[in-house]
C-alpha cells in the first residue's frame, strides 16, 4: 500500500484508507504459492468484505478478488454497493452501503464454477485448458474520487480449501424449541453452528409454519470476525407469533433442521402461558407501542392489547 493509501490492522479486519485524490495508487495482496499444489476439488474460496465507495462515484475504482485454480481464471469486482462478475453480465444492485457481505467461490471439479454474495449464486461459468498456476489475489484502488475521502476497504478474512459436506447441526441462537420473547420479540434472523467448519446456501433451505405468514431466507452469511462453522440466517420478515416454523438444510449429504416455537400467550419461552405471562400481560396492558415481550400477548396483531386479547390469553392460560 503506497503513495496516498495507509495499511492497518483494526479490530481484526485488514484496513485499506486511500486519504488523497491527487494521486490514484492500488493495493495487491497473494495468497497462496504457485509452487504449493492446490487442493483437489471441490474446493472453495470464502471471504468478507465492505466499503464505504458506491459504484456511481467511479466504476473503476474499487476493490476485487481474482481465483486462477487449475483451469478456471476469474474475479468479483466489488463496490459498496453493487457487486459486478468481472464479465459485467451479472450484477448486484442497490446493496446497503459499509456493509460487511459474505462471498464464496466454489468448483467441484476444477472446469465448473459458481460465485456467491450472501448465499445466493451470482454468476457461475466454466473454463477449460489453462495451466496449474494457483493464486488467490486480493486487490484494491483508490485515490480516484475528489469527492469521496477517504476510501475505506475492510477485508474480514479470506480462507479457501475443500469443499466439505455432511456436517452436523450441533446448535442455534436462539436455541431450538420454545423461544423467549423477552430476548427475541421478532426473529427474523438467527444462527446456526454445525460441528465443523461448514457453509450453506439459500437455495440448500426450506421453511414450514403452521402459522398464516412463510417466512422466506434472504440470505445466509458470516457474522462479523464470526468462527467458519457458524452461520447466519437472514429472514425476510419474523417468523409467526403463536406458530411452530421449521428450517431444514439440506447440502445434498446431510439433512438438519431447527424448529422455533412461540406457544400461545408464552412470553418466557417456558412453553405454556402461566402466571408469569400474566404479570407481563398485566404491565403490556394500556401501553401505546408494544415492544419486547408484550408482542406475542397480541393474539389479533391490532398492534394494541384489549379485552380481545385477555380473553384469548385466558383460553390458553395454564393455572388458577
Amino acid at each position: 500500500c503506497e503513495f496516498t493509501c495507509e495499511e492497518s490492522i483494526e479490530e481484526g479486519y485488514l484496513v485499506l484508507r486511500w486519504q488523497s485524490a491527487t494521486r490514484f495508487s492500488g493495493y495487491i495482496h497473494r495468497l497462496g504459492e504457485p509452487s504449493v499444489p492446490p487442493p483437489a476439488p471441490p474446493f472453495l474460496v470464502e471471504w468478507r468484505f465492505l466499503s464505504n465507495h458506491p459504484f456511481v462515484a467511479n466504476p473503476l475504482c474499487d476493490a476485487d478478488l481474482l481465483v486462477d485454480y487449475r483451469a478456471i481464471v476469474d474475479e468479483l469486482l466489488m463496490f459498496g454497493d453493487t457487486v459486478i462478475s468481472f464479465d459485467g453480465g451479472d450484477v448486484l444492485l442497490n446493496l446497503a452501503n459499509s456493509e460487511f457481505r459474505t462471498y464464496r467461490f466454489e468448483s467441484h471439479d476444477g472446469v465448473s464454477y459458481c460465485f456467491y454474495v450472501d448465499g445466493t449464486e451470482l454468476t457461475c461459468g466454466s473454463k477449460t485448458g489453462g495451466d496449474e498456476y494457483h493464486s488467490i489475489r486480493i486487490s484494491g484502488k483508490g485515490g480516484c474520487d475528489l469527492d469521496l475521502l477517504p476510501t475505506v476497504n475492510k477485508w474480514d478474512f479470506v480462507r479457501y480449501g475443500t469443499i466439505s459436506a455432511g456436517e452436523k447441526l450441533v446448535g442455534s441462537d436462539p436455541p431450538a424449541g420454545f423461544v423467549d420473547a423477552r430476548t427475541h420479540a421478532t426473529l427474523d434472523r438467527f444462527t446456526i453452528t454445525y460441528d465443523e467448519p461448514n457453509y450453506v446456501l439459500v437455495d440448500e433451505i426450506s421453511v414450514e409454519t403452521t402459522g398464516t405468514t412463510l417466512p422466506a431466507v434472504l440470505k445466509t452469511r458470516r457474522l462479523n470476525n464470526g468462527e467458519p462453522d457458524t452461520v447466519e440466517i437472514v429472514l425476510d420478515r419474523p417468523i409467526p407469533f403463536d406458530a411452530t416454523t421449521s428450517f431444514t438444510f439440506d447440502d445434498g449429504t446431510a439433512v438438519n433442521s431447527v424448529t422455533f416455537v412461540y406457544a400461545p400467550g408464552d412470553t418466557n419461552g417456558s412453553g405454556t402461558a402461566d402466571l408469569a405471562d400474566f404479570a407481563a400481560f398485566q404491565n403490556c396492558f394500556g401501553v401505546e407501542e408494544l415492544l419486547g415481550a408484550c408482542l406475542p400477548l397480541d393474539a389479533d396483531s391490532d398492534q394494541q392489547l384489549s379485552l380481545d386479547d385477555y380473553f384469548e390469553f385466558q383460553s390458553v392460560l395454564d393455572g388458577p
